[in-house]
């Protein structure tokens, strides 16, 4: 892995503490409307081409890429807004965001901003086309002079975008400049001269910054594409994350996932969340493996996620530093668990338990499955399983709260088309 600048982590930490105020990255699936979501709503034309989420997109280094989805924006339609708890009202605010555009026109429209308390847009993010591309623009409010970058930007190519609004003293005196930066021209650890700006305007300053706006505009000026990653920080993040990443791959062995990764230095690493998620699903933390802090030197690291159902699944490393920096890899590859190719009981884990343990057995077809717990005089104390379920494989979770000390046994039976299987085994509860 490059050790390229994150810029606006999930949270960023400074000298002055927690500084990210915003972050978006679409994680609801594919088709799917935002305002159905709970943390969208529509500000304007709702009903209208909805905004709904659309497959990612992707920047070199920077922390919202290839997490979740994108949404896309077309030439007409709802405009949407999500809140900003925070609402800053002093000081400087950062927003960043992956776009990619299908089109523009010769007018243009803006198609981001962030709205202040009063349902005044600033901030706003503009597109218009120019020859066989097209160029960013920027205003400070609702000014009618949009100021545009000089440079023109290709259709169907990802560019990291950032606007800064900046807070003054006076009275309509705040400016806002724009960062355009291609993937060959990551962002600098250093803020650098903007793409434009800083630019103000006799409009009225900001109250605060209270909403994030998706717009669409009108079919005569709004151009159409897709959006990702928002972020809004209160900081430039000159914050390079402590890992370098040379390696991480998978290893699947029946429904067991072996995650092997290494590292080339380590500067303050405390050390990786392991998360999974199932193809267009929210990411679950599954495991924790703890860092080597500073070393100059490789280091080798593993870990086994057991017993996985059936399915295609994703995963990813959240490596955090003592300050509380961090930084997500994603494995390059999905991991696809079969279905077994016999039946199996397997032994419980852990055994001896105290109270709870779990059960896993397999599946090669649908089946009608009973588990049934007996204690040592053969009597029945428990039912754990007793309905159809589907090939995979399987997990029983049990809680023996209610049972005394010794040994049991658990048995399984299957019908499944005419097969039968069977399987019993031994296990000791100690408490």
């Amino acid at each position: 892995m490059k050790k390229l600048l994150v810029l606006f982590a999930l949270l960023c930490f400074t000298n002055q503490g927690m500084t990210q105020i915003f972050s978006e990255d679409f994680p609801y699936g594919i088709g799917v409307q935002i305002t159905t979501t709970g943390n969208w709503f529509a500000a304007s034309g709702g009903g209208t081409n909805p905004i709904a989420t659309t497959p990612g997109l992707t920047y070199p280094g920077y922390v919202g890429s290839g997490i979740g989805d994108a949404v896309r924006f077309t030439t007409s339609g709802e405009d949407d807004s999500s809140s900003i708890v925070s609402r800053p009202n002093s000081g400087t605010v950062y927003a960043s965001f992956m776009v990619w555009m299908s089109s523009a026109q010769a007018t243009g429209d803006y198609f981001f901003a962030m709205s202040t308390t009063g349902n005044a847009f600033d901030g706003r993010v503009y597109a218009r086309s120019s020859g066989a591309g097209y160029q960013f623009g920027i205003t400070k409010a609702n000014e009618a002079t949009v100021n545009y970058t000089t440079g023109v930007y290709n259709f169907f190519e990802t560019y990291l975008v950032v606007v800064k609004y900046q807070f003054n003293a006076g009275a309509n005196d705040d400016q806002v400049s724009l960062f355009v930066f291609d993937t060959l021209s990551p962002p600098p650890m250093v803020e650098p001269a903007p793409t434009i700006g800083p630019f103000t305007a006799t409009s009225a300053d900001a109250i605060n910054l209270s909403r994030v706006i998706l717009r669409q505009g009108n079919a005569s000026n709004a151009p159409a594409g897709a959006l990702d990653g928002i972020y809004l920080d209160v900081t430039w993040n000159n914050n390079v994350l402590p890992v370098e990443l040379s390696s991480f791959v998978s290893v699947i062995n029946g429904n067991s996932v072996t995650l092997n990764w290494s590292t080339s230095t380590e500067t303050n690493n405390a050390g990786f969340d392991i998360e999974r998620s199932a193809i267009n699903g929210s990411w679950t933390k599954i495991g924790t493996v703890s860092g080597n802090g500073t070393s100059t030197t490789p280091h080798s690291y593993s870990y086994t996620d057991r017993a996985v159902a059936s399915g295609k699944y994703n995963y990813r490393l959240k490596q955090t530093d003592f300050n509380g920096n961090f930084e997500y890899h994603n494995l390059g590859n999905e991991v696809i668990i079969g279905i077994p190719m016999k039946y199996d009981l397997s032994q419980n884990y852990p055994n001896p338990f105290n109270p709870s343990t779990k059960i896993n057995y397999d599946l090669p077809a649908d089946g009608k499955v009973a588990i049934k717990l007996f204690d040592m005089s053969g009597k029945e104390v428990a039912l754990l399983v007793n309905e159809v379920k589907t090939a995979g494989y399987h997990t029983v979770d049990f809680n023996a709260s209610n049972l005394s000390s010794g040994v049991y046994f658990y048995s399984i039976s299957v019908e499944a088309n005419g097969n039968n299987f069977t399987a019993t085994k031994k296990m000791m509860l100690v408490k």
